[in-house]
C-alpha cells in the first residue's frame, strides 16, 4: 500500500507540475501576483558594483516602475534611476524564465528570484525546488559549459515565448 500511495503522489506531483508549465506558457514574463517581476527583487541589485557583489534584494512597491507589461520594484529610487536609463541591460533574460529550461528543453519553469548568476553581463535566474536546483546543473555540467548553455537559450527563446499576435 505504501508504494502505490507514494508512487500515487508522485504521479499527481508531476501532474501538477507540468500543468504549471503549461499554463504559464502563454505568458511571455514570470509575473508573480501581483504583476511583478522577479518575486518582487531589485534587478539592479543583482549586477556587481565596484567591490560589492551583487545580490537578491527585495525591492518596495514606493520604488517601482512599468516598462511594457512588466511592473519592477527596487530597494531604492537610485536603483530605479539607474534600471530607467539602460533597462535591456538588467532585466532578466528569458522574460525571467529558469535559463537551464529555456536553454534544455526550450520551455518555461517558474524561477526562484535568489537562484541567479550574472554571465556576459546578464540577468539569469534558476529554477530551485523540489525537482532540483538547475544553477547547479548550468554551472556544474559535464557535457556543457555555461557558454553553451547560453548560446542554446539564447537560441531557443525566440522559439520559447509566445509569438505576438
Amino acid at each position: 500500500m505504501f508504494k502505490f500511495t507514494m508512487i500515487f503522489g508522485l504521479f499527481l506531483s508531476s501532474v501538477a507540475f507540468l500543468g504549471s508549465v503549461a499554463l504559464a506558457d502563454t505568458k511571455t514574463f514570470f509575473l508573480n501576483d501581483e504583476g511583478v517581476i522577479l518575486g518582487g527583487y531589485d534587478p539592479v541589485a543583482y549586477f556587481p558594483e565596484g567591490k560589492k557583489e551583487g545580490k537578491p534584494v527585495k525591492g518596495k512597491a514606493e520604488f517601482q516602475t512599468k516598462v511594457g507589461e512588466v511592473t519592477y520594484w527596487f530597494s531604492s529610487e537610485a536603483n530605479k534611476v539607474k534600471f530607467l536609463a539602460d533597462p535591456k541591460h538588467y532585466e532578466p533574460q528569458y522574460g525571467g524564465w529558469c535559463a537551464y529550461a529555456v536553454a534544455d528543453s526550450k520551455s518555461k519553469v517558474d524561477s526562484n528570484p535568489k537562484s541567479f548568476i550574472i554571465q556576459d553581463n546578464r540577468l539569469l535566474v534558476f529554477y530551485d525546488g523540489i525537482w532540483g536546483d538547475t544553477r547547479d546543473k548550468w554551472l556544474n555540467n559535464d557535457k556543457k559549459d555555461k557558454k553553451t548553455f547560453l548560446k542554446e537559450a539564447d537560441m531557443n527563446w525566440p522559439e520559447t515565448k509566445p509569438k505576438d499576435p
